[in-house]
């Protein structure tokens, strides 16, 4: 057998770290508990509360049975599935053996290390090997209180407050934004199609930037990994990663049956987690719909990851990991060390436990997002067929999402009576255009009729703003239905009016089928309404 390849180590990117979390350093406290932890010694030191004194000595959860999980969640939501117990427990003199935990309920109510349990790192070391391979030798996980929280703490980790630019997509998460704003970012977006960022406007951004009037040149895009001949650093925001879906097909019969063979890809689930092959599982897992990670395609240690198990296993939870190279995790841990502390101990144990052999294992937190999977593909599914029965193909029109739990939809705005777009070359034209006396003394626009100036010489003026705004309002009031804007995700560029950009909506299919069905009648009805009314 062939020796394994040699992986390389990470660049030296040091140069990317923040002044301020440069200079913090390892608490003293914390080396020192984990110094004790690691040796029997007779200690006075720390103030670790004592573990008699917790008010809870055993914990059980319920959970599906490994052998159930072969791509179908439904018995599980109808309370039908066969299900095992999951035991935290005390251990030790006096108390019962454990029988399903990996984790002594004492250590996991007690203080415990910055970095997370040991055991939930080790398994989640072999899920990103799994997914994403290993490009890096010095590949290192920091556990975070979810993803929110990961993504807070890369910014604090690359950004220089009030000096440095993030790119980002012209449309993005809010929360990531309004935490890249809160540790002094600046944003710039950068142009979108249906295929995602696009590579030349990238390149564009980053070679025409002008330190002068721009400041200091972007080094840190946040999503989407391009343009590295730039030192640039990718912050990749993935929790949909699991939740990739094959294509739509309208045809439900056609559409049954694609999914009856995609079920029967996967090797039928073991009893027992030991008899699982994780690697079988995970190759067909990336096979179907499989987009791969940038992790898995970088050799630099340029790649910051964030995960979450939000998506796939609950919210509340409130765990995530980010996966980076050995210098940037090094400094995620002393940030950690200064702010949250520890990630939550019962939630560690919990899915320690589920990830252990002795209930999943890997192989079956792997099927079990493949049934996630599919069960959201299928929510999908139906929402698009609702979608073109209940609303016009004239007024609004969507492209079938491929990843997520999302669909955006576009509002032809073009056949309202009262839209308004018009190009315009001077400040006179403007004025005229708009039915003003004077140019150069120009009134108050009405607001959603902003002008503003494009990156060429054009200048142009559209209501595009002020009607989805007005269409946002009667949903709600006259048809009782609430839809996300486009305006909440967009990134404004100065001097670039993106007006024309915001006729759209983001509207979920995560929901009850029922819930999905009577929305989208009442959204059909009544943006139809809406625009007869003019």
């Amino acid at each position: 057998m062939s020796p394994a390849p040699t992986l390389p180590e990470s660049l030296n990117l040091e140069h990317h770290v923040s002044k301020r979390v440069r200079t913090i350093q390892p608490s003293t406290m914390k080396a020192l508990g984990a110094l004790v932890g690691s040796r029997k010694v007779l200690t006075l030191a720390g103030g670790t509360p004592h573990s008699s004194l917790f008010p809870m000595s055993h914990a059980t959860f319920t959970l599906p049975r490994l052998s159930t999980l072969n791509g179908e969640v439904s018995d599980w939501q109808e309370g039908q599935a066969v299900t095992e117990l999951a035991h935290l427990k005390k251990t030790g003199p006096g108390t019962e053996k454990d029988e399903g935990g990996i984790l002594d309920l004492r250590d996991i109510l007690q203080y415990g290390l910055s970095n997370g349990y040991p055991e939930l790192v080790h398994q989640l070391e072999e899920l990103n090997t799994l997914l994403h391979g290993k490009t890096i030798s010095d590949s290192s996980i920091y556990i975070s209180l979810g993803n929110t929280d990961g993504v807070s703490k890369v910014f604090q980790l690359l950004v220089e407050p009030d000096v440095d630019t993030v790119l980002t997509e012209e449309y993005s998460f809010a929360s990531s934004l309004n935490s890249a704003r809160a540790k002094g970012a600046k944003l710039h977006p950068v142009k979108v199609d249906g295929d995602g960022l696009i590579p030349e406007d990238l390149e564009q951004t980053l070679s025409t930037w002008d330190v002068q009037t721009q400041g200091r040149k972007p080094h840190l895009l946040y999503t989407i990994p391009c343009g590295q001949e730039h030192d640039v650093i990718i912050m990749e925001d993935d929790p949909y990663f699991p939740l990739q879906f094959a294509a739509y097909e309208a045809d439900i019969a056609r559409r049954e049956a694609d999914l009856t063979n995609t079920k029967s890809r996967l090797p039928r689930a073991p009893e027992n987690a030991q008899d699982d092959d994780p690697q079988v599982v995970a190759r067909i897992f990336n096979e179907y719909a499989g987009v791969k990670s940038f992790l898995s395609r970088d050799v630099d240690g340029r790649v910051v990851r964030i995960d979450t198990f939000s998506k796939v296993f609950g919210p509340g939870v409130r765990l995530g990991w980010v996966t980076a190279n050995s210098q940037f995790v090094e400094r995620l841990l002393r940030i950690g060390e200064t702010t949250t502390q520890v990630p939550n101990g019962l939630s560690q144990a919990v899915l320690a436990s589920y990830l252990s052999d002795k209930h999943w294992g890997i192989g079956g937190f792997i099927r079990w997002m493949w049934g996630v999977r599919l069960e959201y593909q299928k929510k999908r599914d139906y929402f698009l067929d609702k979608l073109a029965i209940h609303v016009s193909s004239e007024l609004v029109s969507t492209v079938p999402c491929g990843a997520g739990m999302f669909q955006w939809l576009r509002v032809d705005l073009s056949s309202h009576p009262r839209y308004n777009r018009r190009l315009i070359g001077s400040s006179a034209e403007t004025a005229a255009s708009l039915a003003l006396d004077t140019a150069g003394q120009e009134p108050v626009i009405p607001p959603g009729l902003a002008v503003k100036t494009s990156n060429t010489s054009a200048v142009y003026s559209s209501n595009t703003g002020e009607l989805m705004d007005e269409l946002w309002t009667h949903l709600l009031e006259q048809g009782n239905v609430v839809l996300l804007p486009a305006k909440a995700f967009l990134v404004e560029k100065d001097g670039v009016d993106s007006s024309d950009r915001l006729n759209y909506f983001r509207a979920t299919f995560a929901g009850d089928l029922e819930n999905i069905d009577a929305a989208l009648a009442a959204f059909g009805s009544s943006i139809k309404v809406w625009f007869e009314r003019g």
